[in-house]
């Protein structure tokens, strides 16, 4: 068996006022890519414009260019969307995929705390 076959667990459901998408387990880079081009299609019928995205559980370890694509992949597919926020491990902030969908036009901001990330949705 293929070890990436299914090496990660997608979540997505809707909140009262926001999306929320949950990723846990370690996507390679071709299937993170992957699952944000398919969820941008998805996301065109969904109830909210602003997605959560939950990737406290993720484990896979980007490299600084796989993150900038990352970015440019979220843009390309989330541009519909109003925001996106990314909450992830407070160590695990680099900011390289927020500035990349940034420069593309799409409102993605990364959080550490959850708290902040909702009243950020919220706003």
């Amino acid at each position: 068996m293929n070890e990436t076959a299914m090496s990660f667990d997608l979540f997505v459901e809707s909140a009262a006022d926001h999306a929320l998408v949950k990723v846990a387990g370690s996507p390679s880079f071709g299937q993170m890519l992957s699952m944000l081009h398919l969820l941008g299609v998805d996301s065109g019928g969904w109830e909210h414009e602003v997605v959560l995205f939950d990737l406290r559980e993720l484990q896979t370890r980007y490299t600084r260019e796989e993150q900038f694509c990352i970015g440019q992949e979220a843009a390309l597919s989330l541009a519909h969307l109003r925001k996106v926020a990314a909450l992830v491990a407070p160590e695990r902030i680099t900011r390289i995929a927020e500035k990349a969908a940034r420069r593309n036009g799409t409102d993605v901001r990364v959080f550490g705390d959850e708290a902040a990330a909702l009243a950020w949705l919220r706003d």
